[in-house]
């Protein structure tokens, strides 16, 4: 070969080389501007989710507090005991409040609409909370005053079912809130109003005859919990804390195990994240062992459960196998409800026969393979002690005789139950009904004194109370 044909093949290689060089920096900065792309893209749907998932807890809560005040006031009917229906009033108006301040967090254009709904939560809650205070001074409700509190729990009973019934519809999937458009990074340009908000307008219109009422203004309180009783007071270290998570899920060796910190208020906690199986990263377990005691407190199975195969009944059987297995003895199931294809049930201690539901263990149970996907043992771990139960004061018939005229008793059983202040009280539960709603009734074994009400909520995804 010439030196001149040498020469040619040279610069038609360096040609060559420069072509490829300028096509792998342009796939470079195409490549560069598509990741870009991508997250600006992630960065808009992240925020888009964040906002709706801030409207859906706004609803969820805000639809949690109506149903507290129906049922609150339904058990103010209910009671025959002047200072627990003070009690009843008082919160009925903290749930009004926090029921409004959710309303005014949902993304509805015309919230002017809304002012009968927001109308009424506001007298609901200060009209019951005047009554509260009317009755702590001695003085007695008047008929009429009976009276606007049973028409008031009318309008939340119609409440209650129009929420329930669009909760459903956006929990399906079903309605979606509406789609939001900014302006820079934190400002709204607006809210398009959508089916959503045209259905919460629909809502409203229920109050179209709703009365003004002449109320006094509102006060409340708030008592902390107790210290745990049901811990042993050793303490452990992270590595025994591991063991022991491991050890209550029947692993003897998982493929990853990452340690999520130490946290916990009243009981503090190890917690871990676990994935069995790394061909399955879908699936996580989380586990918290708490620090005094070694004992696991809760547990989460976050794996994707498919169409029920098992009962409710067969999932107590379960459930109760698991808890004896863990050494919860003499425990008995309460409540119970049916969701995304599990079964929660509440399981309570039972001590001589007498029920204290103080100590409460929740226990999730998928109801396609029958196995456990939740657990939560926190309330029985605050609470579990060996009791010294007293003999009652109080008989059965003349507490029978406490109770009001309206309530239809089905059946009686002794139990201890927590009040808001900590506090436990040794009780009959009378378990009846009251215009085709059911009740618990406690009536303090000691005193005579009604101590409590509970409506219970009986459909076809569980037993609830209220």
């Amino acid at each position: 070969m010439s030196i001149l044909g040498g020469y040619k093949e040279l610069r038609e290689r360096l040609k060559s080389v420069r072509l490829w060089s300028i096509m792998a920096v342009v796939i470079g900065v195409l490549v560069i501007v598509a990741l870009w792309g991508v997250n600006q893209y992630r960065g808009k749907a992240n925020y888009h989710n964040y906002l709706t998932n801030m409207w859906h807890r706004a609803f969820f809560d805000m639809v949690g507090y109506v149903q507290n005040i129906q049922a609150l006031l339904s058990k103010a009917e209910v009671s025959n005991d002047d200072r627990q229906r003070a009690a009843l009033y008082t919160e009925v108006w903290r749930n009004a409040f926090a029921a409004q301040e959710n309303l005014g967090q949902l993304p509805i254009e015309n919230n002017v609409a809304l002012e009968r709904t927001a109308k009424y939560l506001t007298q609901v809650g200060d009209l019951s909370f005047s009554l509260s205070k009317q009755l702590m001074s001695g003085k007695k409700e008047t008929k009429e005053q009976r009276a606007q509190l049973a028409k008031l729990r009318s309008y939340a009973d119609k409440l209650s079912k129009n929420l329930n019934e669009l909760a459903i519809e956006i929990s399906q999937g079903r309605l979606r809130w509406g789609e939001v458009r900014t302006v820079g990074t934190s400002r709204f340009r607006r809210i398009s109003q959508n089916v959503t908000s045209s259905r919460m307008l629909a809502v409203e219109a229920g109050f179209k005859d709703y009365p003004t009422l002449i109320y006094d203004g509102p006060f409340s309180d708030h008592i902390a919990r107790q210290v745990p009783r049901g811990l042993p007071e050793s303490v452990i270290n992270r590595d025994e804390a591991k063991k022991i998570a491991l050890d209550f899920l029947n692993i003897k060796r998982a493929d990853m195990i990452s340690y999520l910190g130490l946290s916990g208020d009243k009981i503090k906690t190890f917690n871990f994240e676990i994935i069995p199986d790394r061909m399955a990263r879908d699936r996580t377990i989380t586990v918290a062992v708490s620090k005094k005691g070694g004992k696991v407190i809760w547990m989460i199975d976050n794996r994707a459960t498919s169409a029920p195969k098992i009962g409710v009944s067969r999932a107590k059987e379960n459930a109760l196998r698991f808890l004896k297995s863990k050494g919860f003895t003499n425990m008995v199931d309460t409540f119970y409800l049916k969701q995304d294809n599990t079964a929660l049930i509440n399981y309570i201690y039972q001590q001589n026969g007498v029920k204290i539901y103080p100590d409460m263990v929740k226990v999730r149970i998928a109801l396609d393979t029958g196995q456990v996907v939740g657990f939560d043992a926190t309330a029985y771990y605050m609470s579990h002690t060996n009791r010294k139960i007293p003999k009652p004061i109080i008989t059965e018939a003349q507490a029978r005789k406490l109770m009001s005229k309206n309530f239809d008793i089905q059946s009686v059983s002794l139990s201890i139950i927590p009040l808001e202040s900590g506090r436990e009280v040794f009780t009959y539960e009378f378990m009846g009904k009251y215009d085709r709603k059911y009740f618990a009734d406690y009536i303090n074994a000691i005193t005579g004194k009604e101590e409590n009400i509970l409506e219970i909520i009986k459909d076809p995804n569980g037993i609830l109370s209220m």
